[in-house]
């Protein structure tokens, strides 16, 4: 089950908590990975400090349709979405992907840390 994260002083939606297995999970407002923690007020605090600032950060994607690893940066966000740019940079002409729930629920990925082992070519 996922569980909504509001900012206290105003209720925007910084993001979600669901647990997985033994742990819990941080996620964005487009079910990004922030982090992994032992108890879902971990997770909430993860969120708390992260989920919207977020959005400014390089993502890692991996994306069943490709089949490989990518960087991207979010453009554009609503639950259960998040529009990327394909590559370390958002400039004028570089493709972008919509990236849905629907999709990392069946089996694409998109953490903010680098997957081990893995490397990635700078022009995206």
């Amino acid at each position: 089950m996922i569980h909504e994260v509001r900012r206290a002083s105003d209720g925007e939606l910084e993001g979600y908590v669901a647990a997985d297995g033994d742990a819990w999970l941080a996620l964005t407002v487009f079910h990004g990975v922030l982090g992994r923690a032992m108890s879902a007020q971990e997770a909430r605090t993860i969120v708390h400090a992260r989920g919207l600032a977020s959005m400014a950060e390089r993502w890692w994607w991996m994306s069943r349709a490709a089949g490989e690893w990518r960087v991207v940066v979010p453009l554009e966000s609503s639950p259960g979405r998040v529009r990327v740019a394909l590559g370390y940079y958002s400039l004028p002409g570089i493709g972008t992907a919509w990236v849905t729930a629907a999709d990392l629920a069946a089996g694409d990925r998109l953490v903010l840390e680098p997957p081990e082992g893995v490397e990635v070519d700078p022009g995206g």
